[in-house]
This record gives C-alpha cells, structure tokens and sequence, in this order.
C-alpha cells in the first residue's frame, strides 16, 4: 500500500470527525486519529456499470475515503448467476458507525465484541477508545480477517481477531459488557446472549432476510435471567448486509417467485391495496410474519417459498394465487396494526429467549 503523508490524511480525517462526530469528544478524537485510508485501499463504485474499482492511483480515491460514504470493499459472483457479482464485504458510514458506538455507551472498563471485522476500520475506532485487549471481532471470511489483522498492526493496533462464524459469537473472550453486529441478522443469536453479562448491551441491525427494506436497528439489554429486551428507537435505520453463511460466495437471495397471471384469482378487498408501502406496517407485518417477502413499489407484492403470492390490481382489488390466500394474511396483520393505534417501527420491542425472537407492542 502506497503510503499517505500524515498531514495529507489528518486534516482529512478530522474534517470527517467534525462531520460525523462533532458532538461526542471521545468518538471525534477516535475518528481523527484513525487512518481510514488504511483499510479501504481500494472499492468499489457501485452507481458504474459494470462496477469501478476505485483504488490509490484513482484521483478520486483520497477524498471518497473521508467522505460520509459506505464503500463496498469486496464483490463476489453469485452462486446461481456467476456474470453476477454482489456485494460481500463493505465499510459502513463513518456517521452510522459512530452513532452506534455512542449508543453502546463504552466506559474503559468494557470488553466488546464486535461480529463482522470486515475492513478492521470499526475495530481501529475501538480500539481508539478501549484498551486493545478488551477489543475481539470475528469474521467468516479467512481473507477479511488476516488483511483486517495486518491493517490494524500496521497503525499499532492488536485486538483479539478470529475467523469464526458470528451467529456463534466468540466464547474465547467472553463474557462481554457490549456487543456490535456490523450486518444483519433476521433473528439475534441466543449465543451472544449467552456471552454477555447481565446488564450488557447487544446492537444489532434486526432484519428481513428476504425483503432487506424491513428492519431496524435495534437496542437489547441483557438481562439477570440471560435473557435479552430492547427496542428500535436508534437514531439511524440501518441497513447492513446479511449474515453470511459462506465465506466463498454471497447469499442466495430468493426474491419473488414466477407469477403466472392464468393461475390467480382476482378478489375485492377493504383496506387500501397501497398498504405495502407503508413502511410501519411492513415492519409490523414482517414481525408477525417473517416468512413473508414484501415487495412494495407501484404493484406491491407479498409472496412465500410455497409458491404462494398476492399481487394489488388496482383500487379495492388483488390477484392471489397459491396454496395460501396472502391477502387474507396482510388483511388480518391490517386489523391488528389499527388496533393497536397504527405503531411506528420505534413503537415496538423486541425479546430474546431460548425459545426464540418476539417482536410486538407492549
């Protein structure tokens, strides 16, 4: 790697903490003194087709890097579509970053694990703000993890890094006062319950994994009976990636199914046919019924694995087909909202036990 004079990258980063984290002494001072361009040699523009890698020699390359941007740092062909390479490794916005970190609300005292070490650069502001032997972070991908390593050295920084599956957590270095998830899980893992002590904090993007519009990022607290209650009130929605379950390939996203027009039956309905598009009601649908994929748009679908699919017509009219009537299923979850008072996405809890995930109104 080609390296940056330090006063080319310091007035640049502290332009970018002054940015994202003026009101927060500690993550402003982690920000301006960690080297963003360490970990993101190179990425990917997105908004290309094909995609451009953007590295050190592209003159755009210094200033995207202190910019407010997610940069996708890794793209791999999917597994069913090899001419298609998606997304499998990014890092976030510097402003989302820190405002989950402020939400952890870290005391020098405090190990933490952070789930998805991806570039290292989340790990580096840790450590900035932490003793690096209370700082772990895990990774699936072998490759993210040694070049997250080197990076981190190369600064002077040593956490604990491993290769390992982040639905399981990291029992080596628990048990952990705060854990971060820097992707998305549909359901929080009962391990990272397990590892963190009562009264500790998890934070995590809690997502759909088939409709990736629908979720929040939500705030649990541990409790005394290793259990786990929290809401969706943090200040950014979120948005992360998906949990992988290859390290060699992206997920299989399953998407909409093949409609055939001839197999469905055109019926009238009651509620407005635009409900999809109304982002509370997603959320609250999703939650009550995560099987479902939600497509909103000009046409809103809803549609399941077992071929089953509902699509909106017009004013007071849906075709449906499959085994199950899936407008039945958004009528009823409808009746349920507005008896609640139509919540918000922020209006709901979240609980975690052995037995499962809920997500409702209290």
């Amino acid at each position: 790697m080609t390296e940056v004079p330090t006063h080319i990258w310091r007035p640049r980063a502290r332009s970018l903490a002054d940015l994202t984290a003026l009101h927060s002494p500690v993550w402003w001072h982690a920000v301006s003194e960690t080297p963003r361009h360490v970990f993101a040699p190179k990425f990917w523009n997105l908004t290309k087709n094909p995609p451009e890698l953007v590295t050190e020699v592209s003159p755009q390359w210094l200033e995207t890097v202190y910019s407010d941007e997610a940069l996708t740092t890794q793209l791999q062909p999917h597994p069913e579509h090899p001419e298609l390479h998606l997304p499998t490794s990014s890092t976030t916005a510097p402003s989302l970053m820190v405002s989950m970190l402020q939400a952890l609300e870290l005391e020098p005292r405090h190990r933490v694990l952070e789930l998805g070490t991806g570039t290292g650069y989340n790990a580096a502001l840790l450590c900035a703000r932490l003793e690096e032997s209370r700082v772990f972070s895990v990774d699936l991908d072998p490759g993210l993890v040694s070049a997250a390593r080197a990076r981190l050295a190369s600064i002077g920084h040593r956490p604990g890094l491993a290769v390992g599956n982040s639905i399981d957590g990291h029992p080596e270095g628990a048990p952990y006062d705060r854990v971060i998830a820097t992707h998305a899980v549909e359901r929080v893992p009962f391990p990272w319950i397990q590892q963190t002590r009562p009264g500790g904090v998890i934070l995590t993007d809690v997502r759909s994994s088939s409709s990736p519009g629908i979720g929040r990022i939500a705030r649990l607290e541990v409790q005394k009976d290793k259990t786990a209650k929290g809401h969706f009130r943090h200040a950014d929605t979120g948005g992360f990636m998906p949990t992988k379950t290859n390290a060699e390939h992206p997920n299989t996203y399953f998407g909409l199914p093949n409609r055939d027009l001839r197999d469905a039956n055109r019926r009238v309905t009651d509620i407005d046919v635009n409900v999809l598009n109304d982002s509370n009601f997603r959320f609250a649908l999703w939650a009550h019924e995560p099987q479902l994929t939600i497509s909103p748009g000009p046409e809103p679908t809803i549609s399941t694995r077992d071929g089953s699919w509902a699509t909106t017509t017009g004013p007071g009219e849906v075709d449906v087909a499959g085994p199950v009537d899936l407008w039945a299923v958004v009528e009823k979850a409808h009746a349920r909202w507005c008896t609640w008072g139509r919540p918000r996405v922020e209006d709901f809890t979240i609980t975690v036990t052995p037995d499962g995930q809920t997500i409702t109104i209290e």
